[in-house]
């Protein structure tokens, strides 16, 4: 069976600028409706810190939903409490929503302008057979080389286009999990299917042109998932 474990999606922007942090935490807090009702974090990170580090973190009291921001980037986590929010279709849904007034709120306070995107699902699979077994059967070429290994991982990288149009690196990370509890037991299949918008490449992405690339990332998640895991 197939479970997300956790989702996010990035904001790649132009460098914002804090008059306040704790009011940027206050309103983004009020833009969400009530989401982010946990205890907001204002870190203090020195201001010659890398721009990407996150300087104020807000998210719902369960955890479900994390919204870091940093001076050049916005990311909004989620992370299922059971099985039916585990569940990469409904993404679609309370996700979406939230993202779509997280970033209404960027662009009315802050002229927040998004040129580039990450989507990134972390999944995992329970198996009937030791994952290592799995991956080197599915995978690879049975060798001697390779047996009673205690862990493997593949890395696969696809060039492709969401909306048939902008360009993208998909990425298909596939690795042994194994509970710390229970460190014999092999048969979990940790699978991260990360889709990037091209680093060297700026687009001009609204909130509408946002929804349309994050339905058919998506879909190409699904789909490749399916093809990969179906059945199993």
């Amino acid at each position: 069976m197939l479970k997300l474990r956790s989702f996010q999606v990035g904001l790649f922007s132009n460098m914002i600028s804090f008059d306040s942090k704790i009011d940027y935490a206050s309103k983004i807090t009020a833009a969400s409706d009530g989401i982010f009702n946990g205890e907001p974090a204002i870190l203090p990170i020195p201001n010659n810190a890398p721009p990407e580090i996150p300087r104020i973190v807000v998210k719902s009291k369960d955890g479900k939903y994390v919204c870091n921001t940093s001076i050049n980037r916005v990311d909004l986590f989620f992370n299922p409490k059971n099985d039916a929010e585990a569940n990469i279709t409904n993404l679609k849904n309370d996700y979406l929503s939230l993202l779509v007034k997280v970033i209404n709120f960027l662009n009315e306070t802050y002229k927040f302008k998004i040129f580039r995107m990450g989507i990134v699902g972390n999944v995992i699979i329970e198996l009937k057979e030791s994952a290592n077994t799995f991956i080197v059967s599915r995978y690879l070429k049975e060798s001697n080389l390779i047996s009673n290994t205690y862990e493997a991982q593949l890395h696969f990288l696809n060039k492709i286009e969401l909306l048939k149009r902008y360009k993208a690196n998909r990425w298909l990370r596939i690795h042994t999990v194994r509970k710390r509890e229970e460190l014999e037991n092999d048969k979990f299949l940790g699978v991260t299917v990360d889709i990037n918008t091209l680093q060297d490449v700026s687009y001009d992405f609204d909130r509408e042109l946002v929804s349309l690339i994050f339905n058919d990332a998506i879909k190409n998640m699904q789909e490749l998932l399916d093809a990969h895991y179906k059945g199993v």
